[in-house]
Parts: structure tokens; C-alpha cells; sequence
């Protein structure tokens, strides 16, 4: 059974699949509140959680909680890019997990902010192990910000579907981004774009709809890439947590 809109994201715990669910038995759940150091450039062979794809100088940092609206606490991270258009950072999740099966749903969520929205490109959400997702990836579902405008974005076999999510975001402001699949048929979109937890709904891609371009087949990771846009100036992006919820076991 699919999910009613009414839900909207926010409370995962309202969703089919999580509804009274026996930690960790029946609920797969990845969250990185950035606390601690996980990223290197090594391979899945790593002892690291994360693999960082990036030919720039500045690597991502964690900043120290010392911001006294605590809007910044609590372990964030720091991805800053060089003076050079089109370059950035690249980090995805070693080992893909997560998928969009049928009797599987999913629940995504982060908190992300941004410094100069006129002149970053970022996606973040799930995708194929990649060495450049907003180049080209050929698999991916989350969402993907370009020229000021906020897409949900969905990817299959490099083929697109966006959806406007319809926000005017000033500069250095904290956003909240969610998504949920139901596990049989749709993927639904929610902003929360005033930071105080509440999420609007803001558009629902269909399996079952020729060009909507949603990957089941194929397993995907938690990834975040953020770029210089067109102006040669450095950048930065805050991420301060990634949540990933998925049921165990199919019903």
C-alpha cells in the first residue's frame, strides 16, 4: 500500500515499513551527524566510511560547535571549493546499500546550507559509486541544486527527471531536504526551507510513469558533491547530517 501525501516527511516513524518497528531488526538506519572524522581518499578497502574524489587543494573539515544560535553545532561538515569553475568536492558512502525495491521503503533526509547560492552546483541524496554524479552519473534519486534553483532529482541509466522545488533560498541559510520511497510505486519530495522542521510537500516522482526515471535495479550510496559555478570565486557548503532509513526485510 502506498503512501497517503498527508504524511510528508519529517517523521519517519509515521511511514509503512517503520511504523512500530523493532530497532535494529527490522529498520536498516545510516546517519552521520559528522561528530567525528570519516573521510579518505581510499577505496572501499578503507577503514573510512566515506571515499573523497577531488583534484582541488582544500579538503572537507569539521567545524567546531561554537556557534552560539546552535544552528551550528552538534558536528557539521565543511566542504569548501577552489577558485575554479566547475571544481569541487566529490564523497560518497564506500559500499552501496540502500535501493528503491519493491517492498522496500526509504526514508532520506539532511540539513544543508549553503554560502553563495548564485554560484554553487550540489546534489545530495543516494547514487551509483560515481567519479563525478552531476557530470554525468548514470544513477541517482535526491536532490541537486543549479543557477539558485532546487530540483528533486531522479537519474536512471543517465537519463533525468527534475522536479522545481519551487524555494527562494537566500544566502547562508539552513534548509532542511527529504525523501521518501513507499516501496511500491512513488518517491515523495518535502523542503523544509525555514529550518523549523516542518516540511511542505513539494512533488512525487511515479515508478509506473514513463519518464519519470526512477532506479530500482540497481544498489546506491549516500553521496554528496558540491561545485564552483560559473563564477571562478571559492565556495562553501555545510552539510550537518546525512539520515538513511530503509526497512530490512521485504514484506
Amino acid at each position: 500500500m502506498s503512501v497517503s501525501l498527508q504524511h510528508g516527511c519529517g517523521i519517519p516513524v509515521d511511514f509503512p515499513g517503520f511504523q512500530n518497528a523493532r530497532m535494529p531488526r527490522d529498520v536498516v538506519v545510516f546517519y552521520d551527524d559528522f561528530i567525528a572524522g570519516s573521510i579518505s581518499t581510499g577505496d572501499i578497502a578503507s577503514t573510512w566510511d566515506y571515499t573523497l574524489l577531488t583534484t582541488q587543494a582544500t579538503l572537507p573539515a569539521l567545524l567546531d560547535g561554537t556557534d552560539g544560535s546552535e544552528d551550528e553545532a552538534g558536528g557539521i561538515l565543511n566542504l569548501v571549493t577552489d577558485a575554479t569553475v566547475g571544481e569541487g568536492l566529490s564523497l560518497q558512502v564506500n559500499g552501496e546499500m540502500f535501493h528503491l525495491a519493491d517492498g522496500y521503503p526509504l526514508y532520506f533526509e539532511t540539513r544543508v546550507n549553503v554560502g553563495d547560492i548564485s554560484n554553487v552546483n550540489f546534489f545530495v541524496g543516494l547514487a551509483v559509486t560515481d567519479v563525478a554524479i552531476i557530470a554525468g552519473v548514470t544513477d541517482q534519486i535526491g536532490f541537486e541544486m543549479a543557477s539558485d534553483v532546487l530540483y528533486a532529482m531522479a537519474t536512471k541509466d543517465s537519463n533525468d527527471k527534475t522536479i522545481n522545488m519551487n524555494i527562494t533560498e537566500a544566502d547562508d541559510d539552513w534548509i532542511r531536504l527529504a525523501f521518501f520511497w513507499d516501496g511500491v510505486r512513488y518517491v515523495h519530495f518535502s523542503v523544509d526551507a525555514n529550518d523549523d522542521g516542518v516540511f511542505d510537500y513539494k512533488g512525487t516522482l511515479d515508478a509506473d510513469t514513463s519518464g519519470h526515471y526512477i532506479e530500482q535495479a540497481m544498489m546506491m550510496t549516500p553521496s554528496i558533491e558540491v561545485n564552483t559555478g560559473a563564477t571562478a570565486t571559492a565556495e562553501r557548503m555545510y552539510v550537518d547530517y546525512i539520515l538513511v532509513m530503509q526497512q530490512r526485510f521485504s514484506e
